[in-house]
């Protein structure tokens, strides 16, 4: 098999139509994989790993390259999946305490075979757990300085100067809210005008008027307010 992604702590391997997805601490973090791994049919599995088969598996970051921005199938996608993956590592008692673009596949499979299937579905997977924290009391410890660099911090992650130092744990869920921002209206700008915007949440309604009176759009506009208490990860 040749590999074809890989992160800090997963990797996914392919030969032909048949891809094996590897990771670490599948036990640590069950809860977590259990979410990706109702995305699909798996062939075998082990300890820490298992064979699915899919068309494609392809990284964010190229398909951005390709399409520039996502439409919003793939926005709504985007936003759910993964935040249903953050609800699972919760269930475990940990947090993310920021999304990495790099760490981000795009999978599509065939359904045909499935009960109820139609074809060609796609959905997306976040692959690295290196930056997973505790959470205690609805709070994400951090414990070690982390790269200033990250295009989806929460503003309380921007105000970190010290540590160990604790954030709501609802900061994974402005960072998700973020970066689905980023794919769906920016992610063609230059990060240099990108760091210009203006994030404040009436901003925010802006930006996000072409998905106007979406479910998506108000999903978004709960997890970005300022306040963290009053975020919510809600998609109805």
């Amino acid at each position: 098999m040749t590999s074809i992604f890989k992160s800090k702590t997963c990797e996914i391997k392919k030969k032909n139509k048949q891809f094996e997805l590897i990771y670490e601490d599948g036990e640590k973090f069950e809860n977590f994989y259990n979410k990706i791994k109702k995305n699909f049919t798996i062939n075998k599995e082990k300890k820490d790993s298992f064979v699915f088969e899919a068309f494609a598996v392809e990284r964010l970051k190229d398909l951005l390259k390709r399409k520039e921005v996502l439409s919003y199938r793939h926005l709504k996608q985007l936003f759910t999946n993964i935040g249903k993956q953050l609800e699972g590592l919760e269930e475990d008692g940990f947090g993310n305490l920021f999304l990495n673009i790099d760490n981000i596949v795009r999978v599509e499979i065939d359904t045909t075979t499935q009960s109820g299937g139609t074809g060609k579905d796609v959905f997306f997977l976040y692959l690295d757990t290196s930056d997973f924290s505790p959470i205690k009391d609805k709070t994400i410890k951090i414990i070690k300085p982390f790269k200033k660099d990250n295009l989806f911090f929460s503003p309380e992650m921007k105000k970190v100067k010290s540590f160990p130092i604790g954030i709501p744990n609802s900061s994974q869920y402005y960072s998700l809210a973020l970066l689905t921002c980023y794919c769906g209206k920016w992610s063609n700008k230059s990060i240099k005008e990108y760091k210009k915007l203006d994030l404040t949440l009436d901003k925010f309604r802006e930006y996000l008027s072409n998905i106007e009176n979406t479910r998506l759009y108000f999903s978004l506009l709960r997890c970005l307010r300022y306040n963290p208490e009053e975020r919510v990860f809600l998609y109805i």
